[in-house]
């Protein structure tokens, strides 16, 4: 009888932030990596992307890793409520129709799809926010959205502890407005 060869490697994994700081909730994605990368370390090292809104161009991260975990706003259809957060396998995900309300959402789900035609993709576990405000130009996010970060962040935490990542806290916290301030200077500066 003979067992699988066990690799000595640890498995590869991501976090990618995706969505649009440009319109107030629908940046939770991408607020949220960079207060993960601020403000914790990670054993292994992990890579930590802002996937911003380049949809299909994306496609390569998901064959790139073996796990990728997407940070992103959720739209579950009448029963939702601005700040709840869900955690979902891409199965889970790409079996509610309902989630394809605004144009990025179904660019991801495209992308989830053309990834699985493509050949072999990362598991992907989707970790989301339901945002209150995808419309109003600001860099900013609504208070319930403001008020749940730290359960995205722990829901975070605790899918990395399941692939049997050590996440510590860092030395220099950086807080949350503090990183939104840093998004909109970058861009008033380009």
């Amino acid at each position: 009888m003979t067992f699988p060869e066990l690799s000595s490697n640890p498995p590869c994994i991501a976090i990618m932030g995706v969505g649009n700081i440009l319109f107030t909730d629908e940046g939770i994605g991408i607020y949220a990596t960079e207060f993960l990368k601020q403000n914790y370390q990670f054993s292994p090292t992990i890579d930590l992307i802002d996937g911003g809104t380049i949809g299909m161009d994306l496609i390569h991260y998901y064959q790139s890793y073996d796990h990728l975990l997407l940070l992103d706003t959720i739209s579950v259809g009448e029963a939702k409520t601005p700040g709840e957060v869900y955690s979902l396998s891409s199965e889970v995900l790409q079996g509610m129709g309902q989630y394809r309300q605004t144009a990025h959402e179904v660019e991801v789900l495209q992308t989830l799809e053309l990834g699985a035609l493509a050949g072999e993709i990362a598991q992907v576990q989707i970790i989301a926010m339901v945002p209150q405000d995808i419309e109003t130009v600001a860099f900013e996010l609504t208070r319930p959205v403001r008020q749940n970060i730290g359960l995205l962040i722990n829901s975070v935490i605790q899918h990395l502890k399941t692939l049997g990542v050590t996440v510590t806290p860092g030395a220099s916290p950086a807080t949350l407005d503090a990183i939104i301030e840093q998004f909109s200077q970058v861009s008033a500066s380009a």
